[in-house]
């Protein structure tokens, strides 16, 4: 579960542990120098990802490429292709700018977070969606 809102930084009365005050003030000084809002977001933390061989990211990123290979594309553009498709169809968290609004690519299709932030459960949907992809243009692919 995910809170997030803009609003300028003077509204803001946030009580911290004091290990953590001399880091928020720091912060409150640098990001007035910039602008007099600031983002807050609020979430439940997620199960990490692991990564190297048998992780979920080895498992996504080995099927981006074998469709990449197997069609011509670059893996940038398959991996696009599958978050956007895992957004629409299984609920992937959108990417949002600071002012809370999606990021798009080049068509206006809003675009899936990036795979690191993404949590286990998260993941899972990609690689779904990666199979899905994958059976639709005929590709076979290798559970390595």
């Amino acid at each position: 579960m995910k809170f997030q809102t803009t609003l300028p930084i003077n509204d803001i009365n946030i009580h911290l542990p004091s290990r953590l005050l001399g880091q928020w003030q720091t912060f409150v000084l640098f990001a007035l120098k910039k602008t007099p809002y600031v983002t807050l977001t609020v979430e439940t933390p997620k199960k990490p990802r692991s990564t190297g061989d048998g992780s979920q990211n080895h498992h996504l990123n080995g099927h981006i490429r074998q469709i990449s290979e197997e069609t011509g594309n670059e893996p940038e553009v398959v991996k696009l292709e599958v978050k956007y498709r895992a957004v629409v169809f299984l609920g992937y968290p959108i990417e949002k700018r600071p002012d809370g609004s999606d990021y798009t690519d080049i068509w206006g299709r809003p675009k899936g977070i990036s795979e690191s932030d993404s949590s286990v459960e998260e993941c899972a949907k990609l690689i779904e969606m990666v199979h899905v992809l994958a059976s639709e243009l005929g590709i076979i692919l290798r559970e390595d």
